[in-house]
C-alpha cells in the first residue's frame, strides 16, 4: 500500500507539471478626454497586462496616446535569471537590451540625457491606516503626493490614492524593481527613494488627480483579473523579427508613461 505522504507528494508533483507555471495579470487605465495643451483629447482606456514567471516578469501596455496622434505600445521585461532588462517598442518593432545591474548613462542617447537633466522628481508617501479589498485581497491604502522640480520651480503636482497588497501569488518585487528602474531615469530626489519603498505589495488599484495644462485631470486604474496561465513565447523575449537598438530614446521614455501612470511616478 502506497504511503499517504508519498501519494500526496506525487499528486503535487503531477499538478506542478500539469498546471501553467505563470501568472497573468490584466487591468485597465482610464484616461479622461478633454481639451488640454491646445488639443481635444478623447477618452482613452489603456489595456495593460503583466506576466510573472520564475525570476522573470513582463509588463505590456496597449493604447497609450502619444503626442496627441497615433498610439505606441510598449513591453518591458525583467529577467533576473538572464540578468537583463528588455525595453520593446511594439509599434515600430524595435528593442533595447540592458544588462543588470543597469548603468543608465550607457543606454540613453544624448538628446534624451539632455532632456532628462532638466528635471527631478520629489514627493511623499503616507500609509493612511485604511484598508480595502480588491479581487478579494486585503490592500493597504497609501496617500501619494508627487511633483516635478526644475531649479527653484515646482510644478505638475499629483495626488494619488493607491491600494497595494503583498497577498499575491507571484513575486511582486519584480514589478517594484521595474518601477524603481524607471524612477532612476528621471533623477528622483534622493530623499524620495525611501518614500517610494513605503508602498508594500503589488498595486491593485489607484485613483489620481493631476493638473495638466491648467486643468485638473482624474485618472483611475485597476487590476481586473489574476489567473494562472501559460505565457506566450514572446512574453519574456524580443521576437526574432524585431530590430535591436543600442540606446533608449525620448520616444522610449514616453512609452514608459504607462508604467508611470500605473505606478506613482511621472
Amino acid at each position: 500500500m502506497i504511503d499517504q505522504k508519498l501519494l500526496i507528494a506525487l499528486c503535487l508533483f503531477i499538478l506542478a507539471l500539469v498546471l501553467p507555471a505563470d501568472w497573468h495579470v490584466r487591468g485597465t487605465l482610464c484616461v479622461p478626454g478633454g481639451y488640454r495643451y491646445g488639443h481635444n483629447v478623447p477618452d482613452t482606456e489603456i489595456a495593460y497586462e503583466w506576466w510573472f514567471g520564475e525570476k522573470r516578469m513582463s509588463f505590456t501596455s496597449m493604447g497609450w496616446r502619444f503626442d496627441f496622434g497615433g498610439y505606441m505600445d510598449a513591453r518591458f521585461v525583467v529577467d533576473m535569471e538572464k540578468q537583463r532588462l528588455l525595453a520593446l517598442n511594439l509599434s515600430n518593432r524595435t528593442f533595447v537590451e540592458i544588462p543588470l545591474p543597469m548603468q543608465l548613462s550607457v543606454h540613453i542617447d544624448s538628446p534624451t540625457a539632455s532632456w532628462l537633466d532638466q528635471f527631478a522628481i520629489d514627493g511623499q508617501v503616507v500609509k493612511t491606516g485604511k484598508t480595502a479589498a480588491v479581487l478579494g485581497r486585503k490592500c493597504e491604502e497609501y496617500d501619494v503626493r508627487e511633483w516635478m522640480v526644475r531649479k527653484d520651480d515646482r510644478f505638475f503636482d499629483r495626488r494619488r490614492v493607491v491600494l497595494a497588497s503583498p497577498d499575491v501569488p507571484f513575486d511582486w518585487r519584480l514589478a517594484e524593481y521595474l518601477y524603481l528602474w524607471f524612477a532612476s531615469f528621471i533623477h528622483t530626489q534622493p530623499p524620495y527613494i525611501p518614500e517610494m519603498k513605503k508602498i508594500t505589495g503589488f498595486i491593485l488599484s489607484s485613483r489620481e488627480s493631476v493638473f495638466e495644462g491648467g486643468s485638473e485631470v482624474k485618472f483611475s486604474s485597476a487590476v481586473t483579473e489574476i489567473a494562472r496561465e501559460s505565457a506566450p513565447a514572446e512574453a519574456y523575449q524580443a521576437p526574432p523579427h524585431y530590430t535591436r537598438r543600442e540606446k533608449l530614446s525620448i520616444d522610449d521614455l514616453f512609452n514608459m508613461r504607462a508604467i508611470a501612470y500605473l505606478y506613482s511616478l511621472y
